[in-house]
């Protein structure tokens, strides 16, 4: 697996896991995971400009 298909794996999870934690009102927990999406997401988009 690739360092880009790496990133978009964790991308899509995390953000799963972050719909789960604000459903059940883990405020804090639901940021961290939409932080690891965001620097996950920028993993990709920087991945792929340079290709």
């Amino acid at each position: 697996m690739s360092a880009v298909e790496t990133a978009q794996y964790i991308a899509e999870f995390t953000a799963e896991l972050s719909y789960l934690a604000r459903q059940t009102r883990m405020d804090l927990l639901a940021y961290l995971l939409d932080m690891a999406r965001l620097e996950a997401a920028r993993v990709v988009q920087t991945e792929k400009r340079m290709t």
